[in-house]
């Protein structure tokens, strides 16, 4: 069964260690761990889970939605809780119509925190992009192209 919170992104580029992905319609450019083989379409859409580990959690009232910096690695995520993960202690925040899996910390429980409420994440670095193989196409099978 494919994620419920896998988003849609544009692979920019990658690396053993880095991928770099770009939301689309916005200028946001994250630069992710990858969390297993990425695989993308010969135009470079890539369905995947991208998970943020947060160190510190701010209930807010005012603001947008928005990833800091546009360009780099997530340090501060903050968005309208659209659903969560208890198992991973993890809230999944909307931004710029993707959703970020956010795991929080152990003084917080994903499980009490309501949808709709609004919070602002701060992020320690590893964030990763955990690839979706679509179930029509085996991990480097015919539909899906490797890129490099």
């Amino acid at each position: 069964m494919p994620d419920p919170h896998a988003a849609r992104v544009y692979l920019q580029s990658k690396t053993a260690e880095q991928v770099v992905v770009r939301l689309p319609g916005s200028n946001y450019q994250l630069h992710l761990v990858p969390g297993g083989p990425i695989v993308a379409t010969p135009q470079g859409r890539l369905t995947g889970t991208i998970r943020c580990p947060v160190w510190k959690v701010d209930e807010v009232s005012a603001g947008g939605s928005y990833i800091e910096p546009v360009i780099g690695r997530p340090r501060r995520v903050q968005g309208v809780v659209i659903g969560a993960e208890p198992a991973t202690n993890s809230v999944v925040v909307e931004v710029a119509s993707s959703p970020v899996v956010c795991q929080l910390p152990e003084e917080w429980d994903a499980s009490r925190i309501p949808r709709g409420c609004r919070l602002g994440l701060d992020v320690r670095s590893g964030s990763r992009l955990e690839p979706v193989v679509p179930a029509s196409s085996p991990a480097g099978g015919p539909t899906a192209s490797a890129v490099s």
